[in-house]
């Protein structure tokens, strides 16, 4: 998408909106853990940002996930398969995303938004295209902050169905606990609040500790799913590259580097067909820069292996935009 499509499209939102896009500013509540954005200087014309977030690979049974993933659509096994090696038998990864997108914006156009949140369930290696290759990411429902407007609209576009929510922790990505109410002292916490539970009920919430490292699921899952285009309707993708070791930026290291996790993951209907919580899962944490590419229709999206690129193309020239974005070349990871 190039600036003048960019410039047109925040427009006809905050015009839509009557002024909504007015944002608080340097005074606005923002996160205090998160990193800066590392890449909106080397990205100026597209959409950056960073996702400070844990992650969490569900094992459901495939039958689950089958009856939830439109029927048109088949799911790619061996892909997951691979990247997964031994995984349940008979069992689909849910992807579970939560945190805090921090410091997003378009640098050239002067316009940034103030830091808000999401909670993600996500169907990732779906064969959209039908050619048995190409991996995309089926998400039905977003829990994201009641006060991002823009975000609430923008992702009607896509045929998912926005969650208007409240966080605990507010504007961070977990917070540490005190004893008591099931939680023990010490212990991370991430609550998403909505209508679709009564008051004081989360919608959504995981709860876990740190391990000693990474597993056992490796972080190439991780790059690979969460680099892969979202969807909803079939029509439409967005396309956010997650950066985790990527020479434009070192964000996804040090004190920010993938960390290992396990705990527990609780999810509401309709987020999947019937309350659910489980136990014991594993995950990861990590803050990312990112390069969002919105509004993509999803068949150019061609070649997608997980994660396409993803994060370790070397950018190059988009034939669509000035905004400099990576092929669609396959990489293996």
């Amino acid at each position: 998408m190039n600036v003048l499509k960019l410039s047109w499209v925040i427009g006809l939102i905050c015009s839509f909106l009557l002024g909504v896009c007015a944002q608080g500013g340097p005074l606005a509540p923002a996160s205090k853990e998160s990193a800066p954005n590392p890449i909106a200087d080397v990205y100026p014309n597209g959409i950056t940002g960073t996702f400070n977030s844990t992650m969490f690979v569900v094992p459901i049974p495939f039958k689950l996930a089958r009856s939830i993933v439109p029927k048109q659509w088949a799911i790619n096994r061996k892909a997951y398969c691979k990247l997964l090696p031994g995984f349940p038998d008979d069992s689909y990864p849910l992807l579970i995303r939560s945190g805090v997108d921090h410091d997003v914006g378009v640098r050239e156009l002067n316009f940034k938004l103030d830091d808000f949140q999401l909670f993600h369930t996500m169907f990732p290696f779906v064969d959209l295209l039908g050619d048995g290759y190409s991996s995309f990411t089926y998400k039905k429902y977003l829990l994201l902050s009641a006060t991002n407007v823009i975000g609430i609209n923008a992702t009607l576009g896509y045929g998912t169905i926005p969650v208007p929510s409240t966080f605990s922790p507010n504007l961070e990505a977990y917070a540490h606990s005190a004893s008591g109410n099931g939680m023990i002292s010490g212990e991370r916490y991430f609550n998403a609040y909505s209508a679709l539970k009564p008051p004081g009920t989360p919608t959504a919430a995981v709860k876990f500790n740190s391990i000693g490292g990474v597993g056992p699921w490796p972080i190439s899952f991780y790059v690979n799913a969460t680099n892969q285009p979202i969807f909803e309707n079939g029509v439409l993708c967005d396309n956010q590259i997650f950066f985790y070791f990527n020479s434009n930026t070192t964000l996804s290291t040090g004190d920010n580097a993938p960390r290992g996790i396990k705990g527990n993951v609780t999810l509401s209907a309709p987020l999947l067909p019937k309350d659910s919580t489980f136990h014991n899962v594993f995950g990861v944490r990590v803050d990312t820069a990112f390069l969002e590419k919105t509004q993509i229709p999803c068949g150019r999206l061609k070649g997608y292996h997980g994660t396409g690129p993803g994060d370790r193309g070397d950018g190059g020239s988009s034939h669509e935009s000035g905004i400099r974005l990576f092929d669609l070349r396959v990489y293996d990871l």
